[in-house]
Order: structure tokens, then C-alpha cells, then sequence
């Protein structure tokens, strides 16, 4: 009679930080992910996919999914999936890599634990090297929001202190960025995963402007509606 044989599967998943990567990023990153697979096994199971007007649309080459003219400019939606096998278990190793708005999650799973960890410590070690630079504002945004909470409130109760309707003007500012951090999805102008598929040749991007305005709103909101009224 045989003996039941049990099988391991390791395992490792993890949140990536947000990322800002551009087309040669995604081909470098895709021979990452390919790396330690066999050309059969790249052409028959390696599937890029991203979403287009609503549907999602896979190929087996990277360089063709980012040729796709309705792209456009910047993309935020991109999903690598490859499988590996052997001749005992067939299906040995995987790897899923999600990218949205919303998240970057790595998912490496094999037969062989110094594959799994390696494959992830490589993966997520060239990512860490494409962090977007607002990325303490997202992990932050709660504490960003608690801050401009405090300094409304603040502003509002010496307003009403002074009397004077003039101190109410840079409170309007201060509650609609409020509002926008609060209401807004933030995630459609700082995403977790900003894809360039085209370089930007300014410096005036969606993000950053954003970035200058908020810092703007907040910082005329201090000195106006805060310590200009005790200097008068």
C-alpha cells in the first residue's frame, strides 16, 4: 500500500508602497518576473492584462499590450499572472502582480521556499527603487485630513472671536480642500500605481500641482486665519 504524500506550497504576498513607472520600468520588470521560468512556460502561461473601456484585455508580450493605442498616456491598471511546473507536481510556482489606484499587491507562491523568497525579495526590491515621491501623503492621509480639521475649527473659533466677516475668506479655501481629501476619491490624483507610458515633459503634472495647491491653501489658512489675528 503507499504512503499519502504530503505536499508544501510556500507562500508570500505583500502591499507594494506607491509606485511611478514608466514602459521601460514594465518590460525590465517583466524580465524579473520571467526570469526563472523556462521559454515554454513563458509562452504558454505568461498573461499581461490591463482594462479598456471597461473590459480587460490580456497577451501573452508586454511590449504588445503597451503598443495598444487606446492606452493613452498613463495607465494605473496592470495585472501580471505566470505559472511553472515540474514533472512531479506539474504546477510548482506561481506569480500574481496586481497594480490599480487603489493598491499594488505581490503574490509568490512555489514548491520551493528559497524561490518564493527570493522571487519576492527581487520583485519588490526593484520596486522600492520606483516609489512615487507622494507617497507619505497617502500613508498619511488621515493624519493630513485630523491636521487640516484642527486648523479649521481653530480658524473658525477665532473668526468668530473677532467678529469680523473678513476672517471668514480663508476659511472657504481651507473647507473645500477639506472637502476634496474627505469626498474625493484622491486616489484618481495620487495613485498607487501611476503608469507613464509617455514621459511627461513638465513639471506641472495632475499630482504635483495638486501638491502645490494644497500646501498653498494650508499654509495661507495658518498665517491668515491664525497668526495674522493675534499680530493685529
Amino acid at each position: 500500500m503507499a504512503k499519502d504524500s504530503l505536499e508544501k506550497r510556500y507562500e508570500k504576498h505583500g502591499r507594494i508602497k506607491p509606485c511611478v513607472l514608466t514602459r521601460d520600468d514594465i518590460l525590465a520588470l517583466t524580465a524579473i518576473i520571467q526570469r526563472t521560468f523556462t521559454k515554454p512556460e513563458i509562452d504558454r502561461y505568461f498573461r499581461i492584462s490591463t482594462v479598456l473601456n471597461h473590459t480587460r484585455v490580456f497577451s501573452n508580450s508586454a511590449e504588445h499590450l503597451l503598443s495598444l493605442k487606446d492606452l493613452g498616456d498613463r495607465m494605473a491598471d496592470l495585472s501580471f499572472w505566470i505559472e511553472g511546473w515540474d514533472q512531479k507536481t506539474r504546477f510548482d510556482k506561481n506569480i500574481l502582480l496586481d497594480f490599480s489606484k487603489y493598491s499594488i499587491q505581490l503574490n509568490v507562491e512555489g514548491t520551493d521556499p528559497v524561490w518564493v523568497y527570493d522571487t519576492y525579495n527581487s520583485i519588490t526590491n526593484y520596486l522600492k527603487k520606483k516609489t512615487a515621491w507622494y507617497c507619505p501623503i497617502i500613508i498619511m492621509e488621515k493624519v493630513i485630513v485630523f491636521f487640516i480639521t484642527i486648523i479649521l475649527i481653530a480658524n473658525i473659533i477665532i473668526a468668530v472671536k473677532k467678529g469680523d466677516p473678513s476672517y471668514y475668506l480663508d476659511k472657504l479655501g481651507l473647507l473645500v480642500l477639506w472637502m476634496v481629501l474627505v469626498f474625493y476619491d484622491t486616489r484618481k490624483i495620487w495613485p498607487y500605481s501611476n503608469i507613464r507610458l509617455k514621459e511627461d515633459k513638465t513639471y506641472l503634472t495632475r499630482e504635483n500641482v495638486s501638491m502645490l495647491v494644497m500646501i498653498l491653501v494650508v499654509s495661507l489658512a495658518i498665517f491668515i486665519g491664525t497668526v495674522l489675528p493675534f499680530m493685529r
